[in-house]
């Protein structure tokens, strides 16, 4: 259980969670950040935590955008490039996403393209991705979600704290062991979101499914900076800043101890070593 912050006496949980984020990792990385349910909070997860790894990290970070919509990604980020240019073999932009260095690249197709992914578009990208950026936080749709989950190393699970969130949680859990991906599953991170006095039983209805069934569990606190759709994690409160560099440190140190997925391997190509 992580809840981020600090107390009286207590070490400094903030530096101990920016180091944990900075552990090396031998080649790239792919996370899929999944909501349980409609509204879980699964952009603003991917997009928060990308931010603070590339921070930590001091690296270029890929947020890959397959789940379009007024609340996308793309919305809350002018895009650094499209699918499209990915697959034709075109780099990013860096110019659209403050230059080089610690940075958080969305790559997402303009409204409208109406893109149908087949399988092999989705271990193209894993390819190009993993080419070019050391880690890859993951926005996806319902749509092909099986076969992003192939390619996956991380798995990130979104519960609102809400009465349906133990049932919602439960269900995706289910819903995937059905799949072939309890394995991944059991690995995964279960967040909470919009944690607070006034939910605190339907937090811990949440947790229950979760303990004994992932590999953390974080709380990320009620924000109301969070409905303005911040673009950055520096907008936000601080307890809630300090709850996704809890979830980047843990997100890291799990990767850090699990071989990488072959299936995202690049071929005809050494795995890149991105241990900073």
């Amino acid at each position: 259980m992580v809840t981020g912050g600090q107390g009286p006496g207590k070490p400094d949980q903030e530096t101990l969670d920016r180091e944990r984020a900075r552990l090396p990792l031998a080649g790239a990385r792919r996370i899929v950040v999944l909501g349980c349910t409609r509204g879980a909070g699964q952009t603003v997860t991917a997009m928060m935590t990308g931010h603070i790894l590339a921070a930590a990290r001091g690296i270029p970070i890929a947020a890959l955008d397959l789940n379009p919509g007024a609340t996308s990604l793309a919305a809350r980020s002018a895009p650094a490039g499209s699918l499209a240019d990915l697959l034709a073999g075109r780099e990013p932009d860096q110019r659209a996403s403050a230059g080089s260095g610690a940075r958080l690249d969305v790559i997402a197709d303009p409204p409208g393209a109406g893109r149908v992914l087949e399988t092999e578009d989705f271990r193209r990208l894993a390819y190009l991705l993993a080419a070019r950026y050391p880690l890859t936080m993951i926005d996806p749709a319902a749509t092909g979600l099986t076969r992003l989950l192939s390619v996956a190393d991380q798995l990130v699970l979104i519960a609102p704290a809400s009465p349906d969130a133990a049932t919602s949680l439960a269900n995706t859990q289910q819903w995937l062991a059905a799949h072939g991906y309890g394995e991944l599953t059991a690995r995964a991170v279960t967040v909470v979101n919009g944690v607070s006095r006034r939910t605190t039983e339907d937090v811990l209805r949440a947790e229950s499914v979760a303990r004994g069934r992932c590999r953390a569990i974080v709380r990320v606190p009620w924000d109301d900076l969070l409905s303005a759709r911040p673009g950055s994690p520096s907008a936000l409160q601080p307890q809630t800043r300090l709850a996704y560099t809890a979830l980047a440190g843990v997100l890291v140190a799990g990767l850090a101890a699990e071989p990488r997925n072959p299936a995202a391997a690049v071929p005809g190509r050494n795995p890149r070593d991105h241990s900073d």
